[in-house]
């Protein structure tokens, strides 16, 4: 999610903010990942999909009505559904592979991604500090991945695919943010997944028990409200204050992973965690350090975060 303000009145109650969000997002995983037990991916897509609408329309519209939906680029907001149609199918299916901490973990690369797309796609300049802590950046994720010590995680590689979605999600969100309506942005790759649900699960079904349905509604509640939370904290704080609480998602990760499956992050997850938050702060420090707006997504990828 892309998220820049101008107001910096509240940081204390934006840092409560974000970790409410962040800590909506972990939940909304660890349902995922519970559900991917019984369910296929497809009809998990369409059904978080379709649970997360309704308080996603409420939040986007609020104030401005059905006219915040006007685009003069309906083809842009096309592109925008295929990487969250990617992002979405590629990440959870990842979740049902691996441990839900080193999943989340190495989404955390997001920013140093999205800092190396920045360059060719948006001619942004990338300065030689940015480049190396790109670079640490992503020698921290080729640890948690451990090429070359049998046991490389192939669905870590699925989550690169994600984080690549992802970042190519955000780059449009920067790219359009000026032309185009932040209810835009955000809700037209979410109709268009809804759309796509009633689809997939004419293909994919598996009737849910209630309290599965259950879930299923809880997961769709728990991104729609990280999404809140998370915009509301970005206007009530800098982003060099409030981004650092992203990675709280570590925390809840190793927490849940522990709670319900028994899982715990081992040291190549660790260390690599720490090298690549360590290279998005101190992207984060430079943009702060040369005076323009911080340009920061968070480590928590979720389909619902295109807004700006």
């Amino acid at each position: 999610m892309t998220v820049t303000t101008d107001s910096v009145d509240r940081p204390a109650l934006g840092i409560v903010l974000m970790l409410t969000g962040i800590a909506g997002f972990a939940l909304m995983d660890a349902t995922i990942k519970w559900l991917t037990a019984d369910y296929p991916v497809a009809q998990i897509v369409a059904l978080r999909s379709w649970f997360g609408l309704p308080l996603l329309c409420i939040f986007a519209l609020r104030g401005g009505g059905p006219k915040m939906l006007k685009t003069r680029r309906p083809l842009v907001h096309v592109g925008r559904y295929l990487l969250v149609f990617g992002l979405s199918f590629s990440f959870f299916w990842a979740l049902s592979q691996m441990k839900l901490v080193d999943a989340i973990a190495i989404t955390f690369a997001a920013p140093i991604f999205i800092t190396a797309l920045s360059v060719p796609l948006l001619k942004e300049s990338v300065g030689l500090h940015r480049w190396v802590a790109i670079s640490i950046g992503f020698c921290g994720v080729l640890i948690m991945l451990r090429p070359g010590f049998g046991v490389f995680q192939w669905a870590g590689l699925v989550v690169i695919g994600s984080v690549v979605f992802y970042s190519l999600l955000m780059i449009t969100t920067r790219a359009y943010k000026t032309t185009e309506q932040t209810a835009a942005l955000m809700l037209y790759p979410q109709l268009g997944m809804s759309l796509t649900g009633i689809i997939l699960v004419l293909f994919y079904w598996v009737t849910p028990s209630l309290g599965d349905l259950g879930l299923f509604a809880l997961a769709g509640m728990f991104g729609s409200v990280g999404v809140m939370c998370l915009t509301h904290a970005f206007r009530l704080g800098p982003a060099a204050v409030i981004t650092p609480f992203e990675y709280s998602a570590l925390i809840w990760a190793t927490l849940i992973g522990y709670l319900v499956w028994g899982e715990l992050p081992d040291v190549f997850t660790l260390v690599g965690a720490i090298i690549v938050i360590s290279s998005g702060l101190y992207i984060i420090y430079l943009e702060t350090a040369r005076g323009g707006r911080v340009h920061t997504e968070p480590p928590r990828m979720s389909p619902d975060d295109t807004v700006q």
